[in-house]
């Protein structure tokens, strides 16, 4: 063998070991998650009566379908509909806060339901999406419910891009970066706990910190696949390229791409053994992450 191929077989080697570590530990992690029931949306068509509070913090000159929505919503007894321009707030907004958590704490205050269901601008929902969530939660005795609405331009580059960027690392693999905040559904008892925003004040993947806060503070919080009830347009904003977004891509190539690299280079049994124990066990994780909860 020469000099030339020992270099590129201990390359190989080297990418193979990497890439089947860093996968397996990844994979550990993921597969160490507590196993959670999978809820379906109610099929009830019983009328609320509790007092609900439909919150949009938005700016609000793009959100008119999304209140229209809100404001159409059948079988509940009594509810309102509050708005909140999120912009223009700075300067009375904590440093350590996001506009959006800020704009929904402000909000808050200013509700009296005993439900709090905050809608992002771009949903648009169903007649009957509030009721379903909230039957939803009474048959399955949950205190906060995520339902997961329908992206209906997901086959475009840049949330695909921003899809690919979220799969589980070992950097997020815990942070639920999966998890669609856009449509939350949370009793007062436990939004009051939490000190409202106060916990997920500036978390980059918000929907996940509501699953660990909500579960870590006893109380039931369940992710819902909601398709049939909500749908949005993902509107993505080119990340600045900065420390990072460079980490997390990092770790992305780390994790998904160099499996692949090191089963296409390597010639030995053992090198494509670890490159497709790395790739496996990837699958398998993005396959258990996104499990609906």
């Amino acid at each position: 063998m020469s000099d030339e191929e020992k270099d590129s077989s201990g390359l190989g080697a080297l990418l193979a070991l990497g890439a089947a570590a860093a996968a397996v530990a990844t994979a550990i992690k993921v597969f160490e998650k507590e196993e959670v029931v999978d809820i379906s949306l109610s099929e009830s068509t019983i009328k609320i009566n509790e007092e609900v509070s439909i919150l949009i913090p938005a700016h609000l000159d793009d959100a008119a379908d999304t209140i229209k929505s809100a404001n159409s919503q059948i079988n509940l007894f009594d509810y309102d509909v509050l708005t909140l321009e999120d912009k223009g707030h700075e300067s009375d907004k904590p440093e350590a806060w996001s506009s959006k958590s800020w704009a929904c704490q402000r909000i808050a205050f200013k509700a009296t339901g005993d439900y709090l269901v905050f809608i992002e601008n771009g949903i648009k929902l169903t007649p009957d999406a509030v009721s379903i969530a909230i039957n939803t939660m009474k048959e399955n005795q949950l205190d906060a419910c995520l339902i997961q609405p329908a992206i209906l331009n997901k086959t475009e580059p840049t949330v695909i891009a921003s899809f690919l960027l979220t799969l589980p690392t070992l950097l997020n693999l815990n942070e639920g970066t999966e998890v669609d905040a856009g449509f939350l559904i949370i009793n007062r008892n436990a939004y009051s706990a939490l000190a409202g925003h106060t916990r997920v004040a500036n978390e980059k993947f918000e929907g996940g910190a509501w699953v660990k806060e909500l579960t870590a503070a006893e109380f039931k919080v369940a992710v819902v696949k909601g398709s049939s009830i909500a749908s949005k347009i993902a509107t993505i904003e080119i990340p600045e390229l900065d420390e990072d977004l460079a980490i997390r891509a990092g770790t992305f190539l780390g994790t998904y791409l160099v499996p692949v690299l090191a089963i296409a280079s390597g010639r030995g049994f053992f090198k494509q053994l670890f490159g497709s124990i790395g790739l496996i066990a990837n699958i398998a994780s993005v396959i258990k992450s996104k499990r609906i909860r």
